[in-house]
């Protein structure tokens, strides 16, 4: 029934020769990798006004309020600018590590394993966050336009994370398949928010506003210290530009050149939907609404809340809240793709490091589906709460990116290298400030998480590796000890009493063993009742005449599986753990509800033999007909 639940759910398993078919285009690429950076411009407007609205009174007038938002206009230029020395640092890296891993590659190679492992679990921290913010967002996109979701967010968050898992789980090229009209039709919704800002501004000139320098001047209060907090704020609509250099390996060959083309692709996009949203808020001084994202007030304001203007407001509302819920795929892409890459240098355990049925990684997408879960509910699905750890991350692999590339640049100096070194030290400067402009004015906020947690995250992927290096030399096998065939081992078989499970066990055990020893434990309530059983089993044991010995232990203290570990113990003063097998019978029961009617004596026994004694344990199953 599971296994008929999970194929209805997640389809059939592919075979790995169809992994060429699993992969990806430019265009599902778009949909697949891009959403979480296209996404960010239905909040990265909004963040910055968020921080200038210390700036605005209620007696503001429209144009004084147009002549604030002059200064997120001018962030957002300094940001696409930004965008663009990202787009030839990550160019670069997919070209020098095709084998994806982004930021955790060239920090691991060309800064060192310290830099690697801050990078790798700044860039987990963001790929959760992403997931947790993006769904947030997007029930906050849609929540003024459906009131059910609005009045229960948190719920529909766990439900649209579990939505986004379960399309994931199919497969890279099937969820691609899902995310493409949803991908072009938001970016089509904002291109029709431009056309119709611009067509209004000349048929209506009078209801706009454009800053200018000098009205910029005359704004009380603007610092040096609060464009750059704004500045960092609006820079979250650059998170996910790494997405693509982190999992290179899901395009069809050339895996390089496809990836490279969708990173420019998706900067130009990203920058011209930046440059919409931005500007029409400008225009019409829209200003942050905690409950209506600046998305869905340009289009009320443009598209009107009746008729056919109407439709088109739900419809940019959907588009936007499905782009931010998509959002979470490039998460669920790229995270998982990054473990396993970490898992190849032995920093993650094995079991995320091979894809599943479906040809992706399935252990990390179940993996990242509840850590994002925790975040979720722990946050309360808030996106301003969330947002301080966001940006600290995802700007900090940005800048170990920019590190990273300007040491290869000046190690390689190969062509145009001081003008790329150039580009790369501005892009450094740029990131690296506002990483520390986030981490120090949103530390109270939230940020102190990731200082905390970074460090910690180091540490855990160091031990992870230790120990898989402690292990291979523990397994290694010294060949100049000799192979001991002949040696004294016992073989003991526990046993209840004389059933067709014991018998099958013991059959087993002496056509393959030498030195079988059965042992039975009489656990009674009086001395009486212990004799009369032992009295029995004897009786049976003897008609069954197996040719080895049965050895009767009394449990004065009615534990079977203790007194059992203490006899073993007896038998180690004589054997070395490698020379004692322990054959377990077990029956297993045709239902699921029949386990819960008997007790688990063999199941603990093993435990504790395995984790406690290193005995070898061998479990005979006995499967009941009915």
């Amino acid at each position: 029934m599971i296994t008929t639940l999970k194929r209805f759910l997640i389809g059939r398993p592919l075979k790995t020769r169809e992994l060429n078919s699993a992969k990806i285009g430019v265009l599902k690429g778009m949909a697949v990798m891009t959403p979480d950076a296209l996404s960010s411009v239905a909040y990265a407007t909004d963040q910055m006004e968020l921080v200038l609205m210390v700036l605005i009174t209620a007696a503001s007038t429209k144009a004084y309020i147009s002549n604030v938002l002059g200064f997120s206009m001018l962030g957002t230029f300094i940001i696409i600018a930004l965008a663009f020395l990202l787009y030839l640092a990550y160019r670069n890296i997919i070209r020098h590590y095709p084998q994806g891993g982004g930021a955790f590659a060239i920090g691991l190679n060309d800064l060192g394993k310290l830099w690697g492992l801050s990078a790798a679990s700044t860039l987990i921290v963001g790929y959760t966050l992403t997931v947790s913010v993006s769904i947030a967002a997007a029930i906050d996109a849609i929540g003024p336009v459906v009131p059910l979701i609005g009045h229960h967010k948190l719920l529909f968050n766990v439900i649209l994370i579990l939505i986004i898992m379960m399309v994931n789980l199919r497969g890279t090229s099937e969820s691609a398949n899902v995310f493409v009209p949803f991908t072009y039709i938001f970016i089509g919704s904002i291109l029709l928010i431009g056309v119709t800002a611009f067509i209004s501004g000349i048929a209506h000139p009078s209801s706009i506003h454009v800053a200018s320098l000098s009205g910029m001047h005359t704004v009380q209060g603007m610092t040096t210290f609060l464009f750059l907090k704004m500045f960092a704020s609006g820079c979250s609509a650059l998170t996910g530009i790494e997405a693509v250099s982190n999992s290179v390996p899901v395009f069809k060959e050339p895996s390089p050149k496809r990836a490279q083309r969708l990173l420019l692709s998706l900067v130009v996009t990203l920058s011209i939907l930046f440059l919409i949203v931005s500007g029409t808020a400008m225009l019409h001084g829209l200003t942050y609404n905690p409950d209506v994202p600046l998305i869905n007030q340009e289009s009320i304001l443009l598209f009107g809340t009746h008729g056919f203007g109407y439709i088109i407001t739900v419809v940019i509302s959907i588009s936007t809240m499905s782009i931010l819920a998509i959002a979470a795929n490039t998460a669920f892409t790229g995270c998982p793709a990054l473990w396993s890459s970490m898992a190849r240098h032995q920093f993650m355990p094995r079991w995320v490091l091979h894809k599943g049925d479906r040809l992706v990684y399935s252990n990390g997408i179940l993996f990242l589906t509840a850590i994002s879960l925790v975040l979720t509910i722990a946050f309360r699905g808030k996106v301003t709460n969330l947002m301080p750890l966001y940006a600290v991350s995802v700007f900090y692999t940005f800048t170990v990116s920019q590190l990273g590339m300007v040491v290869r640049i000046f190690r390689e100096r190969k062509g145009k290298w001081i003008i790329q070194a150039l580009g790369s030290t501005c892009g450094l400067v740029l990131t690296a400030s506002a990483c520390l402009i986030f981490g120090i004015t949103r530390f109270t906020d939230g940020a102190w998480l990731v200082v905390v947690c970074v460090p910690l995250m180091v540490i855990m992927f160091s031990k992870i590796q230790s120990h898989y290096n402690q292990i291979r030399e523990d397994l290694k096998y010294d060949f100049s000890r000799p192979l001991l065939l002949d040696r004294q081992t016992i073989t003991l078989v526990p046993i209840a009493s004389i059933n067709k499970s014991s018998v099958h066990a013991l059959e087993y055990a002496i056509a393959n063993f030498k030195n079988v020893v059965a042992v039975s434990v009489i656990a009674n309530n009086s001395a009486e009742e212990a004799d009369e059983a032992e009295r029995k089993l004897r009786e049976q044991w003897d008609r069954l005449n197996p040719g080895i010995r049965l050895i009767v232990l009394h449990s004065q203290y009615r534990s079977v599986a203790r007194r059992l570990l203490r006899f073993v113990n007896l038998e180690l003063d004589f054997y070395d753990p490698e020379d004692i097998t322990v054959v377990v019978p077990q029956f297993i029961t045709k239902r699921w509800w029949h386990k819960l009617l008997h007790n688990k004596t063999g199941s603990l026994l093993m435990a504790w033999l395995v984790v406690r004694k290193s005995v070898k344990v061998i479990t005979v199953p006995y499967r009941l007909p009915r």
